[in-house]
């Protein structure tokens, strides 16, 4: 009996020095990792991976591998799946719910440079030009109405009903109109041609870029509270290698700053992160 539980006793141990070999090696792997494969899910912001970071980390030493998605979702189910490695086209915000109705622990490894909603005109070149009577066109979706609406009220050109939720905020809870504003409820998508229609527009800065709208027509960007900043997104257990150090560093570089300074596609379409 005693020679038996001395087996059985060898056998479980030489389990246990096995499963922690294992740990050790996917531990040190995930250190030293060279290969990156990152999600795209549609969005203007790729631009900053594909043409800053993804050439400076190759610069390091690292493979870089862009994977296209149709969704955030999509690109979201594929990081907990570990066929990518990250992503970067989310806020706070966002992921919160994703993760509470997944019951996922995905985590932000860096804030990035986002593109804010804002206000464009075609016909105004300032924002002293509004005037009795103009018309401005907004977002019909409630995210985006709301948005629009706060912008306008930080502008003092409305003023909301206090009780109004900020993020259902609709044209109904315009308490006070300085300058009886006409509003136009469109499709974001839209708004980009009716600009010589109307006085004054607001749509994401993402929708503006990719209707080619010249950042010269933009007047006033939304400044962005930090839950809505765009996010690197990465497992947690990932959160400290040293490939996610080193795409941190690159998303807080002087050579993004440059790029988001100077680049012509980017120029005036990007806000850097408050945090």
């Amino acid at each position: 009996m005693k020679k038996l539980f001395n087996i059985l006793a060898i056998i479980v141990m030489g389990f246990i020095l096995f499963g922690c070999e294992q740990k050790s090696e996917t531990n040190a792997n995930n250190l030293e990792k060279k290969e990156i494969v990152v999600g795209l899910p549609p969005s203007m912001h790729n631009i900053l991976m594909e043409r800053v970071v993804k050439p400076e980390l190759e610069k390091k030493g690292y493979t870089v591998k862009l994977v296209n998605f149709s969704s955030l979702r999509d690109s979201n189910t594929a990081l907990v799946e570990g066929s990518i490695d990250m992503n970067a086209a989310q806020h706070q915000a966002y992921l919160d719910v994703y993760n509470k109705e997944t019951n996922n622990d995905l985590v932000s490894l860096v804030h990035i440079p986002s593109i804010s909603a804002a206000l464009f005109s075609q016909t105004h070149r300032s924002l002293d030009d509004i005037a009795q009577g103009q018309t401005i066109a907004i977002p019909n979706d409630p995210s985006n109405t709301a948005r629009a609406l706060l912008l306008l009220q930080s502008l003092g050109w409305i003023k909301l009903k206090p009780q109004a939720q900020s993020g259902t905020v609709s044209v109904n809870d315009i308490a006070e109109n300085k300058y009886n504003l006409k509003f136009k409820t469109l499709l974001s998508e839209i708004i980009p041609r009716t600009l010589s229609e109307v006085d004054y527009a607001i749509m994401p800065g993402g929708v503006a870029w990719l209707s080619k709208v010249p950042a010269d027509n933009v007047l006033l960007q939304e400044k962005l509270s930090p839950n809505l900043e765009l996010m690197v997104v990465v497992k947690k257990e990932n959160l400290n290698t040293q490939w996610a150090k080193d795409v941190k560093q690159l998303y807080q570089s002087d050579e993004l700053k440059t790029f988001i300074n100077e680049d012509p596609d980017a120029k005036g379409r990007f806000i850097w992160p408050q945090q």
